[in-house]
């Protein structure tokens, strides 16, 4: 249609629901590797991957990274490194859904934090959604928790919920980095710090690695690397709480895998939790109703 522009939202919003299907697998393969590897091995083995990644990415297309802000670059990666390493103990102890669910409560810290930090507005639209969506990835869990009581408030549970904290951190440093550098150089910070941050708890429980581990910590960094550079493109196009809506998905894909691929049972309740979740990020993003005439826009322009 001539002189039809796409909206920025509409943009951001399909990357963001493809990153959340990618995290979701980076969650199943960490967890098929619980009692296999140390969490260590498998937080260096994600960044790892990560690092060769981007070794070829930039040689390829003949860039140079953007660093930017270097204090916020390096915040990106700290703040996240430590959120990999929090989410991985999580795992490690917890079933697929409980963790990711734990994690997946980050939004919450972020918008507070963009709010502070950004000066980033949450509409009502948006508010309702982040909600619905919350609401809903917690019916996930709790039906399946009624199956198999994976959730319990030890370490796991407590390393979930500093690993959203965390998260929420990076999430808004990572917001504030895109407007002056790309993607691929915020992911550099992502990885580099990361790797140095579960290097010493690597070699502190090294564990040896067998045919089958090294394709499932390969699976894990592929993972990572389709869902990190998707997120933080999408970013680009996006609030913080808007990403903290689409990312509400990652729990329901995290269930859906681990009934397939792990034999976690589905309950009634968690399909409803499911349709809730599918339906707030739906609102929350203007999709249904009118409502995306009065979505919030990020300020400035990505640079891809």
């Amino acid at each position: 249609m001539k002189g039809f522009i796409l909206p920025e939202r509409w943009r951001g919003m399909p990357l963001l629901l493809l990153a959340s299907l990618m995290f979701a697998l980076m969650a199943l393969f960490a967890r098929m590797l619980s009692g296999q590897l140390s969490v260590g091995q498998v937080v260096c083995g994600r960044f790892a991957v990560g690092l060769v990644f981007l070794a070829g990415y930039f040689p390829l297309l003949r860039r140079k990274p953007r660093f930017g802000s270097f204090s916020l670059w390096a915040m990106r990666g700290i703040f996240g490194g430590a959120s990999v390493y929090l989410y991985f103990v999580c795992i490690d102890r917890l079933a697929v859904g409980p963790a990711v669910l734990l994690n997946a409560c980050w939004p919450i810290y972020g918008s507070v934090l963009g709010f502070f930090f950004l000066n980033e507005r949450v509409s009502g639209h948006l508010l309702g959604g982040l909600i619905a969506a919350t609401v809903g990835a917690g019916l996930v869990i709790w039906g399946t928790s009624m199956e198999t009581p994976a959730l319990s408030f030890g370490v796991g549970a407590w390393a979930g919920m500093l690993s959203a904290v965390f998260s929420g951190a990076a999430v808004v440093a990572m917001r504030a980095l895109r407007h002056h550098t790309d993607a691929a150089t915020v992911f550099l910070s992502f990885c580099a710090f990361g790797l140095l941050f579960g290097l010493p708890f690597a070699l502190a429980d090294w564990r040896p690695l067998t045919p089958h581990t090294g394709l499932l910590l390969v699976g894990v960094g592929l993972a990572s690397v389709a869902g990190q550079m998707l997120f933080t493109y999408a970013m680009g196009y996006v609030t913080t709480a808007m990403g903290g809506v689409g990312s509400q998905l990652t729990p329901a894909f995290s269930w859906v895998l681990g009934a397939l691929f792990l034999a976690e049972p589905v309950a009634p309740l968690a399909l409803l939790g499911a349709v809730v979740c599918v339906v707030g990020v739906l609102w929350g993003t203007g999709i249904l109703g009118r409502w995306g005439s009065a979505a919030p826009k990020p300020s400035g322009r990505p640079i891809p």
